[in-house]
This record gives structure tokens, C-alpha cells and sequence, in this order.
């Protein structure tokens, strides 16, 4: 499932049949010929990784998430819940 992010981004929201019931949140960065991925997060819940897929698209589309997905370590990031 794909959801609009802006004209520079794709945040894509996937489940891999062979991976059992991982859910995997993907976002890549367009440039002129090519698409670069940018950050990959996975999840056990499909309700989250959707909110998760969302949060960020709006962040991208907002251009305020930007720097914030390009530039983070890895390894888990815990943000506070939006409500």
C-alpha cells in the first residue's frame, strides 16, 4: 500500500507473505532517475505500521519530517503518541 508523501518521497506499507506476519513501513527518496530507500521500520501489528505509514506521510508532506527521517540513527525511535 502506498501513501502519498510529497513530491520528493514514497512511504510504502508492505506485508511479505514469506516473513509471516511482519509488517514493514518503507520510505524512499525520488531523485532524477532513481529511488533511494531511506528508512525501514517494522512492525507485528498491522494497525500501528498503518498509523506509523500515515504519521510520516503527513511529516513528509508537511516538509517538517524531512530531516528527521533522512538523519536518524538506527535502531528504534520512540515517538509519543498523537492524539
Amino acid at each position: 500500500m502506498k501513501f502519498p508523501a510529497g513530491n520528493r518521497y514514497t512511504v510504502r506499507l508492505e506485508q511479505i507473505d514469506r516473513l509471516g506476519t511482519t509488517w514493514i513501513v518503507r520510505v524512499h527518496k525520488k531523485s532524477l532517475f532513481f529511488r533511494t530507500l531511506v528508512s525501514s521500520d517494522w512492525f507485528l501489528d498491522g494497525t500501528q505500521a498503518r498509523g506509523f505509514a500515515e504519521q510520516i506521510a503527513g511529516e513528509l508532506r508537511s516538509g517538517r519530517g524531512a530531516e528527521n527521517v533522512e538523519h536518524r540513527a538506527p535502531g528504534w525511535t520512540l515517538r509519543r503518541p498523537t492524539r
